[in-house]
Formats: structure tokens, C-alpha cells, sequence
């Protein structure tokens, strides 16, 4: 099942202002270096809302509410994701034209919006426009994501932006997806980090250190993977300063 765009009316008789939701604090200080608590809104310089949501699906319904309620207009999750398609490097940017759900929807991204936006990214980072998956929980072997591949043809994954795109459907306001890789399609995230996520998706952080000294072997994998994390975070605040210069391309003209 496809659900169109809202149209690009949208935009039109009303002063647009920019909700994003973040999943994880890291992920945050690549749009500002102030602390944010989770489940907290914060109005930004550039006039954007950002919102703290937490990991998962429900944690990014209750953050777009919080949102709109603040007065956002247009909604953007914003964050990392873990590559579907093997192409993809950690780093690459996915600025996608369809959000899949798990349930089989498929849920286009504004398209004048993205499509602006891109203009202005495409000489900057390496940027993809394949679809975005939906994981209600964490995916953290290679064979798990190439079933996925291989069912769905999305090149990236993440546990929020379809939640997110569902929820602001029901506001029929303007939604994005931007995300940057961290793992790739081919790479396992070691055993001890699997087993060092709550049941929220956040990871534990002495849990997985601890777990590694059981599993000396895991050391690389996490030192591999934080340098795959860091990559992910170096796109984004390089995203996140282009689309500032144009006001994320929201109105047509590129100012916001």
C-alpha cells in the first residue's frame, strides 16, 4: 500500500516552522552543542524545535506530538541508520523518497521539500535517495539485514522515521527522513553491544563494556563500530550546517 505526499500546499499561508526529532543525545549535538533531556523541546537559533524522543516507534509518536503541540509545521527525523543496501559506507547520507512500515505501507516523503534539499546536499556528501525501512527492534546481524534487503529492496533502516511519518500524517503536515549510516549491510554488531541495548533500544554502556571483557574478541568489533559512528555524526553536522545556509530548503525559493 503506497500513501502519497501531503501536497506541496502545504507550505503555502503559513510561516513554517521546522520540528526535529532525535532519537539519541549523540545524535543531537550535531544540530547543537546545548543539553537537551529526553522528552524535552528545545527551540534552536535557526528557529528550529528539537525534541529528544528516545529510541523506537512509540518514543517518536509521543516526540511529533510534542512537537506540533509546540508549534512545529513541518516535521524531520533526523538521526543514524544502519544500511540495508551493501553499497552503502558508514557516512553516506540517505535522504529518502519512501518510508516502508513493517506493516507493508509505503509512505512517500514531502517531494519538493527533499527534492530542494538534496540540490543543495549533493556536492556536499554522498547522498542516496533509496527507501528507509522500519525495525520495531534493534538489527544487528548481516543476515538479518540482508533478509530485510531482500524482502523489502530498502537500502536503509531505523526504528523511528516510520513512526514518525505515520504520526505526522495524521497532523497532514510536510514530513522528511534524514539519516546517516553507521553500520554497514555486511557487518555484524558485535554480541556484547547486542546484548547491551534496554528494552528501550538505548545502550548500556558499563553493560557493554562489561560483556566485552567476557568476549576479548568483541573489542575490535566496538572500536570498529565507533569509528563507524563517529563517520555517521561527521555527515550530519555537515548536513546539518548546508541546510542551515538555506533554511533546510523548505520554501521554494530556499530561505525558511
Amino acid at each position: 500500500m503506497g500513501l502519497g505526499p501531503l501536497p506541496q500546499r502545504a507550505f503555502r499561508n503559513r510561516v513554517t516552522r521546522i520540528g526535529i526529532v532525535v532519537a539519541m543525545a549523540a545524535e543531537c549535538r550535531s544540530l547543537t552543542a546545548r543539553r537537551i533531556a529526553e522528552g524535552d523541546c528545545l527551540s534552536l537559533q535557526d528557529g528550529c524545535l528539537l525534541t529528544l524522543s528516545g529510541a523506537g516507534p512509540k518514543a517518536a509518536e509521543r516526540a511529533v506530538a510534542r512537537l506540533v503541540d509546540s508549534g512545529a509545521s513541518a516535521l524531520i527525523s533526523w538521526g543514524c541508520a544502519a544500511a540495508l543496501d551493501p553499497t552503502l559506507r558508514p557516512g553516506d547520507l540517505l535522504l529518502p523518497g519512501r518510508i516502508l512500515g513493517e506493516d507493508g505501507s509505503a509512505m512517500a516523503t514531502e517531494t519538493g521539500w527533499r527534492d530542494r534539499l538534496a540540490a543543495r546536499l549533493e556536492d556536499r556528501v554522498n547522498l542516496y535517495h533509496g527507501d528507509l525501512a522500519e525495525s520495531s527492534g534493534i538489527v544487528a546481524t548481516a543476515s538479518a539485514k540482508q533478509s530485510i534487503f531482500e524482502a523489502t529492496g530498502a537500502w536503509g533502516l531505523d526504528m523511528e522515521s516510520a513512526a514518525a511519518a505515520r504520526a505526522t500524517r495524521r497532523h497532514r503536515l510536510p514530513f522528511l527522513a534524514i539519516r546517516s549510516i553507521v553500520d554497514p549491510a555486511g557487518v555484524s554488531i558485535p554480541p556484547s553491544v547486542q546484548s547491551a541495548f534496554d528494552e528501550n533500544g538505548v545502550l548500556q554502556v558499563p553493560k557493554m563494556l562489561g560483556q566485552a571483557l567476557l568476549r576479548p574478541g568483541d573489542f575490535l568489533g566496538i572500536i570498529q563500530l565507533g569509528r563507524h559512528f563517529s563517520a555517521s555524526l561527521k555527515t550530519l553536522s555537515k548536513t546539518a550546517a548546508t541546510a542551515r545556509e538555506y533554511g533546510f530548503a523548505v520554501a521554494e525559493n530556499g530561505a525558511a
